[in-house]
């Protein structure tokens, strides 16, 4: 018995969906641009904090250190920003390893090398390249260098535009979420103000049906379920629809990111094959839990059951 009324609830809520075929088509629509917007957002959040961590993982401070000063001094600084917490590791660049970098940046430019071997002396200091544990930890180093008997032997120091560059990322990722976010809720709005408007027009339609159940003794439970249904269906038939077009232009977009990032570090791909099962899923059970809502409250508002 169970089977047989829940086989004539199903049968009842595909007429109803096809009965009002093209409102159904645009209830669809706009929940699969809700759904591929709320998409959107999952991959412009990953690609930014994909991009902020390549960028972290580039950032160091360069010390110079005063030509005059020894290299016995320069290891004991090296020694003691290397025993700080905050630092994950200390290179130690000699001056003939900097004159030799420099001179393979400028190999092909002769009149630089020249000017170098015009030089009786070498030019260039010592230097520490020193990676911080996190970005917040730059400016604890810096300050505990400074403080220390051998800020007096620095010459100099190079910090700031990767960090600022960090912090551009951040904010248009910040401001990208917002309006995301707007966008969204916008879509998921319209989307049930549509299936709601949907659900009273298939109950208006067939008022006269609706009294003939009445009459045979249906129950109100089972009058009023093919339309929760039918509000089911237009959630299962969009997100499916939404994730099909996801994923040629997730391939497409990965494709994109890889070039410019020259290589695999933003995976939005992977990422959504791993996570497939559960962005499907609370997407799909937000959407059907909105549309039962609304098709509910169509249901007590327009039926009088």
């Amino acid at each position: 018995m169970f089977l047989f009324t829940f086989y004539r609830i199903i049968k009842f809520a595909l007429q109803g969906f096809w009965r009002n075929f093209w409102l159904s088509v645009v209830t669809i629509t706009v929940i699969v641009l809700s759904v591929v917007s709320m998409n959107f957002l999952i991959i412009i959040n990953r690609v930014t904090e994909s991009a902020a961590e390549v960028i972290k993982e580039r950032i160091d401070v360069s010390i110079y250190f005063k030509n005059t000063i020894e290299e016995e001094d320069v290891l004991r600084a090296k020694n003691y920003i290397d025993s700080l917490s905050q630092v994950r590791s200390v290179e130690y660049v000699s001056k003939e390893d900097a004159l030799d970098n420099f001179k393979n940046i400028h190999k092909n430019d002769v009149k630089i090398l020249e000017a170098l071997d015009e030089l009786e002396i070498n030019p260039f200091a010592a230097t520490l390249v020193v990676k911080a544990n996190d970005i917040g930890d730059y400016e604890k180093i810096l300050e505990y260098i400074n403080t220390s008997e051998h800020g007096e032997n620095i010459l100099d120091k190079n910090f700031g535009t990767q960090r600022e560059n960090i912090e551009k990322i951040q904010n248009i990722s910040a401001n990208v979420m917002r309006f995301g976010v707007v966008v969204s809720v916008i879509f998921i709005i319209i989307a049930i103000l549509i299936v709601f408007n949907t659900i009273k027009l298939a109950i208006y339609a067939q008022r006269e049906e609706i009294g003939v159940m009445k009459l045979v003794g249906a129950s109100n439970t089972f009058i009023s379920m093919p339309y929760l249904v039918e509000g089911v269906l237009y959630a299962l038939f969009g997100c499916i629809i939404a994730f099909l077009l996801l994923i040629p232009l997730i391939n497409f977009l990965q494709s994109y990111i890889t070039n410019f990032f020259a290589g695999d570090v933003v995976n939005i791909r992977g990422y959504f094959h791993e996570n497939i099962v559960f962005i499907f899923g609370s997407q799909l059970g937000a959407i059907i839990v909105l549309n039962i809502i609304a098709s509910g409250i169509a249901v007590r508002r327009y039926l009088k059951v």
